[in-house]
């Protein structure tokens, strides 16, 4: 596949996401279930308010950062899908990205491109993009780190990184393994540790603290506080949901807290360690991102767009057959309708429905297992 036809592919793929955005307007307006994600219309008032001057978080339930407000206030000026479009043009420009990643890992051009592909028409990407979902913005953030920390582009690799922290808390987990796979031999910091480092925190700051000196302490509760110590009692894929769900009314234990975080703790500890050469960083992120998906206390459709983007920079090394990679998907996705089945009814239908969702939660969780272990056996080092 040479450049020009990549880039139709790009422009197909993304026609497809435009119109399925055009497309939303009438679903919306017609079913029960609305299509558009329902984040997308808080961060639509949150970027009214920041229009008129006032504070995004003045919305309730806005719990980002003030930068996807700013970014959205064309939603307020220009059309209500300019943010859909957005996170669909994003989607494009992560395939690209996910080619130069491919590159650096010295990648055939029938590779890369199948690879890109993989992202471009991957149903998941293109529903969680158009139904307005911010996470492809997050993920192109921490794609463009990998790149350039691979282009041993240390110090613009941490700033990049650190704004990608700063919008969504999630790829804090990778800073380890890059850490690491730059000297994880000596105890005294090298010079490109120190460039990543460096970066990282000096982004993080700066943008932390222009962020309070205009929203104040509302601004680190809701963006980051909020999320370490969130208890959502509402159903969703975890395992740990209802558990939750059942102790909502009390505060938890340390006990229940360990046993909640400890077990992802010493996974994505000894992931960082065990893929902590430089050209297993992709599959160390990946892993870890699957990893803190899993075993997080709340799970939805969103966060497998953390490691569903990190898959395909992976896929080279993978030594799995199509048979046993389809019977994967299938068991993968069937486990998820079986949950979404269960959520419907309880949602839109008012049956009681709690324990079949708890138990189709274990089935997931079990499934997401055994996955993540059937791509740590089959990945060629």
């Amino acid at each position: 596949m040479d450049a020009p036809l990549f880039r139709k592919h790009c422009l197909i793929a993304f026609v497809l996401r435009a119109t399925l955005v055009v497309y939303t307007n009438f679903h919306d307006k017609t079913f029960n279930v609305p299509y558009t994600d329902i984040d997308y219309k808080v961060f639509t008032d949150a970027a009214r308010h920041i229009a008129v001057g006032r504070s995004p978080f003045e919305r309730d339930t806005y719990r980002y950062t003030p930068l996807l407000a700013l970014l959205l206030t064309p939603n307020i000026f220009l059309h209500e899908n300019f943010g859909k479009i957005l996170f669909s043009f994003v989607d494009i420009l992560i395939a690209v990205l996910i080619k130069r990643i491919l590159s650096s890992q010295n990648c055939n051009e029938k590779t890369k491109h199948r690879c890109s592909l993989v992202w471009l028409y991957n149903p998941f990407t293109i529903i969680i993009s158009t139904r307005g979902n911010a996470d492809s913005v997050a993920v192109l953030l921490v794609l463009s780190t990998l790149d350039l920390f691979l282009r041993d582009k240390y110090a613009l690799a941490g700033l990049v990184h650190g704004l990608s922290i700063h919008f969504r808390l999630y790829p804090i987990v990778f800073s380890l393994p890059m850490y690491l796979s730059l000297n994880k031999n000596v105890l005294a910091p090298t010079k490109d540790q120190w460039k990543l480092v460096s970066g990282c925190v000096s982004s993080l700051i700066l943008l932390t603290v222009v962020n309070y000196y205009f929203y104040g302490y509302k601004f680190l509760y809701e963006s980051f506080l909020y999320h370490v110590i969130r208890k959502d009692a509402r159903h969703n894929f975890s395992v740990y949901f209802y558990m939750l769900y059942l102790s909502a009314t009390h505060s938890p234990s340390t006990i229940q807290k360990m046993f909640t975080f400890l077990p992802q703790f010493i996974l994505l500890l000894t992931l960082s360690y065990k893929y902590s050469r430089k050209s297993e960083i992709p599959f160390a992120m990946f892993t870890q991102a699957m990893v803190m998906v899993t075993y997080n206390p709340v799970m939805t459709s969103q966060y497998f767009f953390w490691f569903l983007s990190l898959l395909p920079v992976c896929l080279p090394r993978f030594r799995i057959s199509v048979k046993r990679s389809l019977c994967l998907c299938f068991v993968w996705l069937s486990s998820q309708g079986l949950w979404l089945l269960a959520a419907y009814l309880l949602e839109f239908r008012g049956l009681n429905t709690f324990t079949f969702i708890w138990l189709s939660g274990l089935l997931f969780f079990f499934v997401n297992v055994k996955v993540l272990n059937d791509v740590i056996l089959y990945y060629e080092h």
